[in-house]
Formats: structure tokens, sequence, C-alpha cells
């Protein structure tokens, strides 16, 4: 469990943006090591995928595949996880004592592939209540607006709303997903409403961002550059056990009640504040 005594390349202005805007561009925080040993992580799960590894492209043009869960069976993955700033990143963002991995999920957009990752919060898949819950998104190529590029809505984590999950790569929802706050509101159909935040990223930079921030993806549709990535949710100290109908990360839920802390097997602590 990574407990070092500093976080590399998290600034005051950083945690100012990523608290008062949802979102912020953490330049050169990941070293070139993690980065090559996430690539070999990701293209060994690409080649022996999960079972909640789906390809949203599968019947249109491209690849769109997606994992979940590699940190309980790939080493180099899993190591990056526990060994790497990733999560005290995180927990200075938050400003919170204790980190969680509740999520660690791959993005693979192959060139000419036309889906977009429609707008969504992260939060809502997931089966928690509280505030302190951040996403890390790392890209293992660069990144631009024409390889699949992400998309924020400035300040959408201050909203107060939980909106209907959706199936990130089809758009559409899910029969048994809640209620909520109803549908994510059609960002594209009113440019003049939403202020939106985006930036090229080259391998080593990340995207942290509210687990309520309203987000999305462009398609990408260059000819021969890829966009390969690995998101990571975490949350902090007051984060809860909040059942939902819907969690399609979950394979078979843990043995948690509504209001419990939520450290186990599923959900380990990967990082501590030292004493």
């Amino acid at each position: 469990m990574a407990t070092s005594d500093q976080t590399i390349g998290v600034s005051d202005e950083d945690i100012r943006q990523w608290r008062g805007d949802g979102v912020a561009r953490l330049r050169s925080v990941i070293a070139p090591k993690w980065i090559e040993q996430l690539r070999l992580g990701a293209e060994q799960t690409h080649t022996n995928p999960g079972t909640l590894s789906k390809d949203y492209a599968a019947e249109t043009s491209g690849s769109f595949f997606t994992d979940h869960a590699m940190f309980q069976r790939n080493d180099a993955i899993r190591n990056f996880i526990f060994s790497s700033p990733a999560a005290e990143i995180a927990a200075r963002l938050m400003g919170s004592r204790r980190i969680n991995l509740i999520d660690d999920h791959l993005l693979f957009k192959e060139p000419g592939t036309d889906n977009p990752t429609y707008w969504h919060q992260d939060q809502p898949y997931f089966q928690f209540g509280g505030w302190q819950f951040c996403s890390l998104w790392v890209p293992l190529d660069p990144v631009a607006e024409d390889n699949g590029g992400m998309r924020f809505v400035k300040g959408s984590h201050a909203w107060g709303k939980e909106f209907q999950p959706v199936r990130i790569g089809l758009g559409d929802t899910p029969d048994d997903a809640e209620i909520l706050d109803g549908p994510v509101p059609d960002i594209d159909g009113a440019p003049d409403k939403y202020e939106i935040l985006s930036w090229d990223l080259a391998p080593g930079d990340c995207l942290a961002f509210h687990g309520r921030m309203v987000h999305g993806a462009r398609p990408n549709t260059s000819a021969d550059k890829r966009r390969r990535a690995l998101s990571l949710r975490f949350t902090g100290d007051d984060i809860r056990w909040q059942p939902r109908p819907y969690a399609p990360t979950d394979e078979g839920g843990p043995d948690l009640k509504a209001g419990d802390e939520i450290t186990c097997e599923k959900y380990p602590e990967v990082w501590t504040a030292p004493v």
C-alpha cells in the first residue's frame, strides 16, 4: 500500500480547479516506467478479457473495448494501483486520509470508431453515497480531439444532481436503472448554456474529475491513432455503502449494509495518510 510522505505533481491550483471546476488536467504526474507497465497490463487484458468486458462498437465500425476489475487478475495493473502515485493524487485533491479503489476501467477506442462516449456521471453507476469520489483518467497514448478527447461540463459536479446511468458507448438507459434525477441534460443541444472543458493529453498526464462531473468523449475519427486509457475510481473518508438497483460493474455485491464503510476485498484500501 502506497504511503509516501509527499505527492508529486499536484499543486494548490490543481486542487482549487478540481474542487471548483470539477476537473483538473495534471501534467506529467505519471512516470514513464508506470506508463510502460500499464501498456503491458492493458494489452494483456485486451488479449485475455474478463467477464465484465464488452465492445460497444461490435456491430458498427472500429472497436470500443472496455473491461473492469483487472486488479484482481493482472499484476501490472494491480502494481500500478497499489504502488504508483495515483491513489495519493486522489487523496490530495479530495483532502482524504484514506483511499479505496472502487473500479479500474480499461477503455480502448481504436481508429475509425464512430461511437462517442455519451454524456454521463461516474458516481451513479456505483452503490455508494458521499462526496469524496475522484476519477483519474490515465491515457496510454497521445489524446486529441480527433481520436477521442475527453469533454467535461464545467461545474456540473456542483449541480446537486445524480443522473440516470447510460451505456456509455451506446447512449441508452438500461431498464433497471433507477430514476434518480432523470436523464443527463442535452448538453450538445444547448451549446450556449454549458461551458465545455477539453484538453490534449500526452502519456504521463492525467485527468482528475469528481464522480458527479458530467463528462463524455468524442469518437475516434482518426485513421491511425489509438486511444487507450485506464480510468481509476477512488473514494475517500466519507463514502458509505448505498445499495442501488443498477450497478453494472458488480458481479455479486459484498456483504455490506446501507451506511457501512466500504473497505473489503472488492473495494480495497490502497492508500492511507502517514501517521
